[in-house]
């Protein structure tokens, strides 16, 4: 009964304008018929839980059955969330002023709350951090999300009142990057994003990528328009990286950095940051953490109580016979 009510939210709430351009883009680089696709992608819809979006960066118009089945859908990973994930702490994610506040000391940084702060108060930040990122409480995507540079001719009061206006009222120093993933993107803070599964009170790393901008915007998010990849346990990154349209990058196309053969400082220490991390909420079994590595080793940028599922399974990632990753999920969640 539950498939069949989040299939009936998902047609109703379906953007149409976008499945078309969607289907266009899969009959572009596929060949095949649009309606043979569309019914397929219907089918999939239903067998799957897969919706267009996972059609398309999963490719699975090039997938058999039995290869299609191994993928965590965006249905497969809600039905994940629920089995581990108590909706009512998703507040401590959701709301960025509180997580901060619950996950304190692994920050690195310092901020203010605008809301409970006075103009004094911002002036006195930016005076001590010149350079501030600045959130909606609520934003996902890293949408909302500003770097901002002050100096001493800056009209705090004036900037103050724009940021309330605009709900942007946590303020955070700015995360002093590693030089070395500087190279990577240098305008955006780039990140390693942990997820880990917590049971039996025994927490598994299930997945963990790289995610770097694109060398324009001052954010990583791969819905913003940054890329990601996959780093080994050595903390080398061993395939090309791939953005939201699919497109391969073996070489930073702004910065030019190679890479695959990347080295990424901290690595071990981010891990088991995201570990430690992992045990604050227990009601949250099932999320992911996003590290920034500092100039002193690993912070924590957000948590994600409801961890995205497309980073992970690109095609440019996966092993020689196309699988996804649900076996490996289930293994775990299945566990006794």
């Amino acid at each position: 009964m539950k498939k069949i009510i989040y299939y009936i939210k998902r047609i109703f709430g379906m953007d149409y304008k976008q499945m078309w351009q969607t289907l266009n883009k899969i009959h572009k680089r596929s060949k095949k018929s649009r309606f043979i696709l569309f019914f397929d992608m219907i089918i999939c819809s239903i067998k799957y839980q897969a919706g267009y979006t996972d059609y398309f960066l999963f490719y699975f118009e090039d997938l058999n059955n039995k290869q299609r089945s191994t993928y965590v859908t965006r249905g497969v990973n809600n039905t994940y969330i629920r089995t581990l994930n108590d909706r009512e702490y998703y507040k401590y994610f959701r709301n960025k002023v509180l997580f901060n506040d619950t996950f304190k000391e692994y920050l690195g940084r310092d901020y203010i709350d605008l809301s409970k702060s006075s103009k004094k108060d911002f002036k006195e930040f930016i005076s001590k951090h010149p350079t501030i990122i600045v959130k909606t409480i609520d934003g996902t995507g890293g949408f909302g999300v500003e770097k901002i540079e002050t100096n001493k001719n800056t009209n705090a009061n004036k900037l103050y009142d724009e940021l309330i206006q605009k709900e942007q009222f946590l303020v955070e120093e700015c995360i002093k990057q590693h030089k070395d993933m500087s190279k990577l993107a240098q305008k955006s803070v780039n990140t390693l994003r942990i997820v880990t599964i917590t049971k039996n009170n025994k927490t598994h790393v299930m997945l963990k990528v790289i995610r770097f901008g694109n060398g324009i915007n001052a954010v990583d998010n791969f819905h913003s328009g940054g890329m990601y990849t996959i780093f080994d346990d050595n903390g080398i990154i061993t395939k090309p990286a791939v953005d939201r349209e699919g497109i391969v990058h073996t070489i930073h196309p702004v910065t030019k950095t190679k890479i695959e053969g990347f080295k990424i400082p901290y690595h071990k220490e981010a891990i088991e940051l995201a570990i430690k991390a992992s045990k604050v909420i227990p009601q949250l079994g099932y999320v992911g953490f996003d590290i920034a590595i500092s100039e002193n080793g690993p912070v924590i940028v957000e948590g994600n109580e409801l961890p995205g599922y497309d980073l992970y399974q690109s095609k440019v990632h996966l092993n020689e016979n196309k699988e996804g990753l649900k076996p490996l999920f289930d293994k775990v969640i299945n566990e006794k």
